[in-house]
């Protein structure tokens, strides 16, 4: 093209002449600072694994399963419809959008500027004639022109731009991928909380069941006098108790309903149904090694490009310190008669180069590259706190896979014995044998041990499905159901 030839012709020109004017000592710290040795020793294996017994003929690739199989048919469904329709979800793809829009445009300015231009004026002028008259006279003029300006990035600021763009573009798509598998897990997590809340549904049904039983019962005594008004009372009284709860459960279960049709995009009418039973954890898993999650983990990943980006902009703005080289070439036609504005006759044709060479400003550039270098330093400390974070988060959920998986085995034992219990307490007081108090001591240490085991099932289920989160996602199962969704929309993602 026309600009090309001319950028080849006087670029050495504007070099020489930049290299005069040049202010000196003014360096570019192009090298990206080696963030990663901020981090403390990473350890080989993850803490909470060393020493624990897990058996080496069940370990199997976390890709497989986790839970089994029939509860993720059940909830894959909910999470491709929350990933489609969850409107936080959409939010952060808008964003994403929008990132890509302002890519395009950082890359704009490596092209040359091309405007045309037009104008059309009418010049009224009067003067005095031979006999004094006055003698009007119009005087045309046409213009067009056509302008091409070209910034040439010889330090590599625009570059710099460009790259730090890039990064922020790379930054939102992956706040797109933790997003849907945050949306994939909370889904998850509000199913199980559902199945949590009818299986205490449950016990406070049953527990209401064995109450009308024993009130029935004692009212029986009372009346044949050998129970007392006050056993009777005692009896009631837990009854009443018993359907405060079970109203207030209904309650919790409504609004959890609500929230988890909220995840899913959904009017809130609280109208799923949720299961009835816990999915089982079929088998143990190998979390791989804690350097994994520094490419694993999405927000570790925007932690590093957040470093990257902050490392560019500071070079953009060391580069601006440095003269500014453009060249501007313009072509026009002028002519009094539209008909032959573009006469060969009527071109005019020019070219200039520029070179701006900053000299004082009050010391605002040096203070905004002093302001963009503690950025930098900020996003590395951060980058080291999400790292730290990330970590621990593993290494907490590592251990309640342990820890919780022996409060289950021990609090069944303890539901089994509670259930034993209160079966022979009821045979007694039936009997005559004990107290109304035995018996409904009895009776509230099985319903509650019944409780306590279904609230830890619940924390252990939700450790492993947190623990995947922490993972980074990768080579789980809602994976897949996350990948269909962006199979589906991956010509809109492009760019």
């Amino acid at each position: 093209m026309y600009w090309i030839k001319l950028s080849e012709l006087y670029f050495p020109r504007f070099v020489a002449a930049m290299s005069i004017i040049a202010v000196q000592g003014c360096v570019i710290s192009t090298d990206l600072p080696d963030y990663k040795a901020t981090l403390p020793e990473i350890a080989d294996t993850w803490s909470s694994q060393q020493g624990a017994e897990v058996d080496k003929s069940s370990v199997i690739s976390v890709s497989e399963t986790w839970f089994t199989p029939d509860f993720h048919q059940k909830v894959s469904e909910f999470i491709v419809e929350g990933i489609k329709n969850n409107p936080e979800l959409k939010s952060v793809k808008a964003r994403l959008e929008q990132q890509i829009a302002q890519y395009e445009v950082s890359e704009s300015a490596f092209f040359p500027k091309i405007d045309l231009f037009g104008d059309a004026s009418r010049t009224k002028s009067s003067s005095k004639g031979p006999s004094g008259e006055r003698i009007k006279s119009y005087e045309n003029s046409f213009k067009a022109e056509a302008r091409i300006s070209w910034e040439i990035d010889i330090w590599g600021r625009l570059e710099s731009e460009s790259q730090a763009s890039y990064s922020t573009l790379l930054q939102r798509q992956r706040d797109v991928e933790f997003a849907e598998l945050s949306v994939a897990t909370r889904i998850v997590v509000q199913w199980i909380e559902l199945i949590a809340l009818e299986k205490q549904l449950d016990i406070a049904r049953q527990e209401k069941r064995n109450l009308i039983e024993i009130v029935e019962r004692t009212q029986d005594r009372y009346q044949q006098g050998i129970g007392s008004i006050l056993d009777l009372r005692l009896v009631e009284t837990d009854l009443a108790n018993t359907d405060s709860t079970l109203t207030s459960k209904v309650s919790e279960r409504s609004q959890a309903t609500r929230k988890f049709e909220l995840i899913l995009g959904r009017y809130p009418s609280g109208k799923i149904q949720g299961s009835k039973e816990f999915p089982q954890i079929v088998t143990d898993f190998s979390a791989g090694i804690p350097s994994d999650l520094l490419v694993r983990r999405p927000d570790l990943l925007i932690a590093e490009q957040k470093v990257i980006a902050a490392h560019h902009n500071l070079n953009a703005a060391e580069t601006n310190r440095l003269p500014k080289l453009s060249l501007t070439q313009s072509t026009s036609y002028q002519n009094r008669k539209l008909s032959d504005l573009f006469d060969p006759y009527s071109l005019v044709a020019s070219i200039a180069g520029n070179i701006i060479q900053p000299i004082y400003d009050g010391g605002q550039r040096r203070a905004v590259i002093a302001q963009n270098k503690a950025i930098e330093d900020e996003t590395i400390a951060e980058y080291v706190s999400t790292a730290l974070k990330a970590f621990d988060e593993v290494e907490n959920y590592l251990g309640n896979e342990i820890y919780l998986k022996k409060q289950e085995e021990e609090l069944s034992r303890a539901a089994l014995m509670a259930e034993q219990g209160q079966n022979l307490s009821r045979q007694k007081y039936y009997s005559g044998l004990i107290s109304i108090l035995d018996l409904l001591q009895a009776q509230q240490r099985f319903f509650v041990s019944k409780s306590r085991l279904v609230n830890i099932q619940k924390q252990r289920l939700l450790s492993r499905v947190n623990l995947y989160l922490a993972l980074g996602g990768h080579n789980t199962p809602l994976q897949k159901f996350i990948q269909s969704d962006l199979e589906l929309s991956e010509d809109n993602r492009n760019f």
